[in-house]
């Protein structure tokens, strides 16, 4: 009975946490940063929302999504996680210009994993 307790608290626990987790409005949230990081004119500002950025797809790792598009998912995060790092190594050495365009992968790895995520109908009826 000793050992049950604690295991009940640690598995309410994680459920309450994966319910809180929204991941609609997190990507919200991605959505914002990504846009302030493409608008900005200066390394600070663009490290800022590159931090952020990461931080939001970090927490995105953590949620529950169902099981038969789980991998996908952590997929398509661990790929934006590998594309913002080399956004932040480009924003280390100073070259804003070279940081902008690892930005735009990004961007690519978003249009990619959106149409995986919801694949159109053309898309199942042709291959």
């Amino acid at each position: 009975m000793k050992k049950l307790i604690p295991f009940a608290a640690l598995v309410f626990s994680a459920t309450t946490f994966a319910a809180d987790f929204d991941l609609k409005a997190t990507m919200k949230q991605m959505k914002f940063e990504f846009k302030q990081a493409a608008q900005s004119e200066e390394i600070e500002q663009m490290k800022a929302a590159v931090t952020n950025l990461s931080e939001l797809v970090e927490q995105s790792k953590t949620g529950v999504y169902p099981p038969e598009k789980s991998d996908l998912y952590l997929e398509g995060f661990n790929q934006l996680s590998l594309a913002l790092d080399a956004v932040e190594v480009e924003l280390e050495s100073g070259d804003m210009q070279a940081a902008k365009e690892e930005l735009r992968k990004v961007d690519d790895l978003r249009v990619e994993y959106h149409d995986k995520r919801n694949p159109s109908i053309w898309s199942k009826l042709f291959g």
